[in-house]
This record gives structure tokens, sequence and C-alpha cells, in this order.
């Protein structure tokens, strides 16, 4: 009875290997990053991380994924660190973790100047595993034949980290304009003080602006409201230097934020292409 079901058994599992070849491959999350790294961890990360570029460069990737792991787990801040994994996990034919530290990346870097960047390599992937399913789920059983040689993947650089962030323009221009504003402000008032002092000196007795002729009355108050009005700008101006001042003060915080987590993978930038299906670019990636 077995020997005669023995044909249909290797029959259909002839048919499932495509389906088992391609199933769905096991992917991971990382945990949120609650803490600060200690100093000790920070240089252990950092010997991971280049022990990582090293394995990386000689093509072997599965090593690479292994020491950027452990380097990412030891500082959970460098998360640029994602964006090497995702290369790697690509090349050694893992898409889907490659997505997963894609999109960990922008959801924990929501800033990055490389999110458009980012979001199309997500979408090549997305697109790459559809095909690939769907070219499993409709391929014939294999057959048997001559072993076949796949050529070998030329090393790959890693792709770039986030650019480091830099102050806004913006708080310059503010305090700039409220100087001006704060100058013209006052020159406008002594310029009304000494038009009105001038004026004064014609009462009688000069100085005394409690009494003057009626003309010379007039053109004092004009001068008066005049001082009034200049009094105001100078000190809007200050009052606009003054918020120009917070605001750089808070760009700055910023911009330190923005740089202080895994500033170690950016030392001594390099640029490479990058170049792909319906990506194209430059990319910068750190070493020590």
């Amino acid at each position: 009875m077995l020997r005669n079901l023995m044909p249909w058994l290797s029959s259909f599992a002839l048919l499932a290997l495509p389906a088992i070849a391609h199933a769905e491959e096991p992917t991971k999350s990382y945990p949120d990053c609650g803490r600060e790294p200690t100093d000790a961890e920070v240089a252990a990360a950092k010997g991971a991380f280049q022990a990582g570029n090293a394995s990386f460069n000689e093509a072997d990737y599965a090593r690479a994924i292994d020491y950027w792991e452990d380097a990412y787990r030891r500082d959970c801040t460098a998360n640029p660190l994602l964006l090497n994994l995702a290369r790697a996990y690509e090349l050694a034919g893992r898409k889907r973790q490659a997505v997963v530290a894609l999109e960990t990346f922008l959801a924990r870097e929501p800033g990055s100047g490389e999110k458009d960047q980012i979001n199309r390599r997500i979408e090549v992937l997305k697109k790459k595993i559809a095909e690939e399913d769907a070219a499993a789920a409709a391929a014939p059983p294999p057959t048997a034949g001559p072993p076949t040689t796949t050529p070998a993947t030329p090393p790959a650089e890693p792709v770039p980290g986030p650019a480091a962030a830099h102050r806004s323009i913006w708080p310059y221009i503010t305090m700039g304009a409220g100087v001006v504003v704060t100058g013209i402000g006052i020159a406008g008032y002594v310029q009304a003080k000494n038009k009105g002092d001038e004026l004064a000196q014609q009462c009688m007795p000069p100085g005394d602006r409690s009494n003057c002729p009626g003309p010379i009355k007039t053109q004092g108050d004009e001068q008066n409201k005049k001082m009034a009005v200049n009094s105001g700008v100078a000190i809007g101006g200050v009052v606009v230097v003054a918020l120009g001042a917070v605001w750089w003060y808070l760009d700055g915080r910023r911009v330190e934020k923005a740089n202080s987590g895994a500033a170690w993978l950016s030392e001594k930038p390099r640029f490479i292409p990058l170049v792909g299906p319906q990506v194209a670019g430059v990319g910068m990636v750190g070493a020590f």
C-alpha cells in the first residue's frame, strides 16, 4: 500500500517545493529605546560596528548583520545603523526584514532629511517581495538537471546615515531685522527730539514750551507725536530681537538633540553613489 502511494507523495512534494522555498521569512521587531547607553556600551558598539563594516566589505552579509545587530543592541540611539542593517538584509535576500529596519528608522527619526528616499526604497522592496511571491506561486515543479551557479554579488557599500542637522538661518534673519527696526526707531526719536528742542528755543523765554506762539506750539506737538511713534518702533524692534534670540536658542537645542544620537557613526564621512531599481542618488558613509 505504501509502495503504491510513494509516486503520489513524491509528486506532491515536488509541487510544494516552490511554496516552501519562498515561504514568508520570519521577521523581528526592534524593542523601544528608553535609555541612554553607557560609555562602555558605546565603546562596545563602536567595535561591533567596525567589525560589521569589515564583514560587509567582504560580502559576508550574515556576519555583518550579526555585528551590526549587536552594535544596535548596545547603543539603541544609533538609529543610522538601521539603514546599514536594511542594506545588509536586502543583499542577504531578507527583504522583509530590510523593510522592518527601514520603517523602524523612519519611526524613530521622523525628521530625517532622507525620508523621501527611504520611503522609495521601502516601496521598491515591497514591490520585489510581491513579485517574488507571485513568481513562486506560479513556478512549475523543479526538474532534475545540472546544478546552476549563482554569480557572486560584489561587495556593496553600507547605506548612508541621515545627514547632520544644521542651524536654521531664520533666527539670524529675525534678529537682524529686529536690530534694523530698533535702529530706525531710535534714529527717528532722536531726530524728532532735536527738532522739538530747536522749536522750543523760539518760545518766550527760550526753552519754555508752555509759552510758545501758536504755529510753534503746533509744530512742537507734531514732533512729540513722532517721538512717541518712534519710541514704539524701537521697543518693537527690541522685542523682535529678543524673539529671534529665543528662536536661536531653541534651534540650537534642536540641532544638538538631532546630532547627539549615534554621533560616532558619522566620523570621517565619505560620499558614495547609490544606484538601484527606481532609486538613485548619493549617500554618505561614516567610518572610524
